[in-house]
Parts: C-alpha cells; sequence; structure tokens
C-alpha cells in the first residue's frame, strides 16, 4: 500500500473539501428522528496496458429510539483485472448497545465475513462487553470498547475454527471543522484457544461535506490475520474514494 498517496488524498479532502462544501442548514434536510444512515459508493477504472475495475458498496444504518441503539453495516468489494475477476468479499455488522450513564454503556454484537480471495468461506462472530467513553468534548471523541466473543470460521481446504476470543476497539473522532472529519477504529482479536491465532483491523477515513446531503470520503482499510489460510497472505488493505449519501 502506497501511504504516500494516501496521505495526500486525506489533504486534499481536507483542504479542499471544505472550500466546496455547503455548511448551512437547508429546508429540504430530513427531519430529525430515530432512524438516521448513510450509503456510499467508489468505482475505480483503468484501461490502457490494464484493465482494472474495483467497485465498492457500503451502507451504515443506525436506529436510536432512546434507551436501545441499534447499528447496521453491510459492505461489499469487488476487484476485476483484465476482465479476470480477483477479488469479492461481503461482510455485515449488527450491534445493540444500552447506556448506563453518558460515557457507559453495554453492548452486544454480531458480525459475518466471507472472502473467497482470503481463503475464507465463512466468518461469524459474536461479542458482548463494556464500552467506555474516554474522550466525548468536541471535536474529539474517542470510544473504547472490550469484550468477550467467539469466532466460528470456515476456511478453504482446512477444518473450521472455532476459537474464544477477548476483543477490544478503539472508535475515534475528529471534527475539524463543520464540514471536514477525521475518524478511525481499530480492532484487536485475541485468541484464548493457542494465542497465535490473533486478528487486527484498522480503518481511517477524512470526509468533506459536498452538500447537505452528500460528502466525499476517502478511506484506508487495514485487515491482518496472523495465522493466514495456507497459501494465503497475512495482511489486506483496500484504499479507496467514495461519494457517500446521508439520510
Amino acid at each position: 500500500m502506497d501511504l504516500i498517496r494516501f496521505r495526500r488524498l486525506v489533504f486534499a479532502v481536507m483542504v479542499f473539501g471544505p472550500a466546496a462544501a455547503v455548511a448551512q442548514p437547508s429546508p429540504d434536510d430530513p427531519a430529525e428522528g430515530p432512524w438516521s444512515g448513510t450509503a456510499e459508493v467508489s468505482l475505480i477504472a483503468t484501461g490502457g496496458n490494464s484493465d482494472t475495475r474495483t467497485f465498492r458498496l457500503g451502507t451504515e444504518v443506525t436506529y436510536d429510539p432512546g434507551v436501545w441503539r441499534w447499528l447496521g453495516r453491510i459492505s461489499y468489494v469487488e476487484t476485476e483485472a483484465d476482465d479476470q475477476l480477483k477479488a469479492r468479499s461481503q461482510s455485515a455488522l449488527v450491534e445493540i448497545s444500552r447506556p448506563f450513564s453518558r460515557r457507559l454503556e453495554a453492548y452486544a454484537r454480531g458480525g459475518y465475513l466471507r472472502d473467497l480471495f482470503a481463503g475464507i468461506e465463512r466468518r461469524l462472530t459474536t461479542e458482548s462487553g463494556l464500552a467506555f467513553a474516554v474522550i466525548a468534548t468536541d471535536p474529539h471523541s474517542l470510544q473504547l470498547l472490550a469484550g468477550f466473543g467467539f469466532t466460528r470460521e470456515q476456511r478453504v481446504g482446512v477444518d473450521a475454527l472455532s476459537l474464544g476470543t477477548a476483543n477490544a476497539t478503539g472508535r475515534y473522532s475528529w471534527a475539524i471543522s463543520e464540514t471536514s472529519a477525521l475518524t478511525e477504529e481499530a480492532t484487536f482479536v485475541a485468541d484464548l484457544n493457542t494465542g497465535d491465532d490473533w486478528r487486527f483491523t484498522n480503518e481511517v477515513a477524512a470526509t468533506a461535506a459536498l452538500s447537505t446531503r452528500l460528502s466525499l470520503k476517502v478511506s484506508h482499510k487495514l485487515s491482518h490475520l496472523n495465522r493466514p489460510v495456507p497459501g494465503f497472505r497475512k495482511t489486506d488493505t483496500i484504499l479507496a474514494a467514495a461519494i457517500v449519501a446521508h439520510f
């Protein structure tokens, strides 16, 4: 992964995005309510000596009626090179949480992943624990989640894995201005069975508003599996620029 290129993209979003954004609210904005969410799409294509295409689609929906908060995420990524499919993955997450105070809440979540090009036919995860808001003062926020869970993973050509896990997640947000923000979410999953099969993911994103409903988002996601499927690499990365719709 070309980190220099990613940093340039993040810098461009932060600097040039706010200049083109519409920061004033509009009468057409959706009314406030328990439902909110985003949908994003990105497409990168090249031609000439090599024809490539990368398509990414994702959505996130939140339902917050007041006591329990529900969060759902779905993501799809597909890459082709010279008319041959090179990568395809689907993932989903459902999370529920209930606050006990302004900073402390309990949570539970379940996840699904299918990524044959990393050797994962199906991965099912469950987790529950506590979340604490370490920083809750604008423009910064930092929430730490810690809990225990279980992972069932079906791999290509080998026996399925069943793991007891200890999980830690950090969610950070920085509202750089009224029209741009930087977010990061990092998750570490420890293997309680042998200690060797730990996992780590990290996604950082810079977002700048283009209008009251649309934003430009540049993101970098890293996924590391310490004991990969035999014949596959430990680390996968995705660098994407997407248009995000807010609803």
